[in-house]
């Protein structure tokens, strides 16, 4: 395991490769990363890379916080924390804070401006009982990978080969339940990541996704990376359906799916110029769709519609249509 001893304050440096991207945590050392961070196992480095990290994050538990001043709200609602959550910014960056489940203490992130840097003001007693921590690092990771044409983006995404191909849409809409599908129906193919993949633009414009440490209620923490081929916007409907895109609608369809912030012009404009690096070499469509066997024949058609996004395992124009009910 990579870790790094710092014997006087008696901590640990733990690394980890996402997205083939390094990042470290200092922790205490009596806290054991594999229990604070469950999901993280496959993603631990055991060897220290040339570059520097992409992020660097300190936790402190039950410290006192640092007063700071002049702090703007910017924002106070979360999916996932409701209104325990606070966003906001002061002069030397942001605030992330999440409210503790027993309404008296607080888990407060401070993270520079590009979120290379932050520090985590942690609950102990809700170290390993809560996945605060965890959600708190994919915040932190989200944003500071813009920069490097890494992008999280909220879907589900099954994997042929080295070929894959993501679901998205807004939560209930059937990402999980169609990439089951996929799974049921088409030999060979497997879950990557069910919530939170990373896609990544390589210098030769290809786009790849990798599995990550957040995937969501199910666990599928996969240290594997795929050429994204296909990304397919889904909707409930009636009839099963499909609406081709164009650049505009592409972007359309795939923002939602998307994090930046808005406040920060060089976060913002690095995930739109991803986005439209990922638009030239995936095939972007959206399925209206049932969650039955005729939509996956349609979304799998045109999901591997294009030439050039051809896996070099993969010949789409010979490959059958498999059944293989597992």
């Amino acid at each position: 395991m990579n870790n790094h001893t710092h014997q006087s304050t008696k901590r640990f440096v733990y690394g980890f490769q996402i997205a083939e991207h390094y990042c470290t945590i200092t922790m205490p050392r009596n806290n054991v990363v594999e229990n604070c961070l469950p999901s993280f196992g496959a993603f631990l480095s055991h060897n220290i890379p040339v570059r520097d990290p992409i992020l660097t994050i300190d936790l402190q538990l039950d410290s006192i916080l640092p007063e700071v001043t002049n702090v703007k709200l910017l924002n106070n609602q979360s999916i996932a924390w409701g209104d325990r959550f606070r966003f906001e910014e002061w002069e030397q960056g942001y605030i992330t804070s999440i409210q503790s489940e027993g309404g008296l203490k607080q888990w407060k992130m401070f993270s520079s401006k590009d979120f290379k840097v932050s520090t985590i003001y942690g609950v102990e007693k809700e170290l390993e009982n809560t996945n605060i921590l965890s959600w708190l690092f994919m915040v932190a990771f989200g944003q500071a990978a813009l920069i490097h044409h890494t992008l999280l983006v909220h879907a589900s995404v099954v994997q042929i080969g080295r070929n894959a191909v993501a679901f998205l849409g807004k939560s209930g809409t059937g990402k999980s339940t169609h990439s089951k599908l996929w799974c049921n129906y088409i030999e060979n193919c497997s879950l990557l990541n069910d919530d939170n993949p990373a896609i990544r633009i390589k210098e030769d414009g290809t786009t790849w996704i990798y599995g990550t440490p957040w995937s969501g209620k199910t666990a599928c923490y996969k240290q594997e990376k795929a050429r994204l081929v296909g990304a397919v916007r889904l909707e409930q409907a009636a009839k099963n359906y499909w609406t081709p895109s164009t650049p505009k609608l592409s972007l359309l369809w795939l923002m939602p799916s998307f994090s930046a912030l808005r406040w920060n012009s060089i976060l913002f404009e690095s995930m739109l110029s991803s986005l439209e690096l990922i638009i030239k070499d995936v095939n972007v469509g959206k399925l209206s769709c049932k969650p039955d066997e005729e939509a996956v024949r349609i979304s799998y058609k045109h999901a591997f519609d294009k030439e050039n996004i051809t896996g070099a395992d993969i010949d789409v124009k010979n490959l059958p249509f498999v059944y293989s009910v597992k």
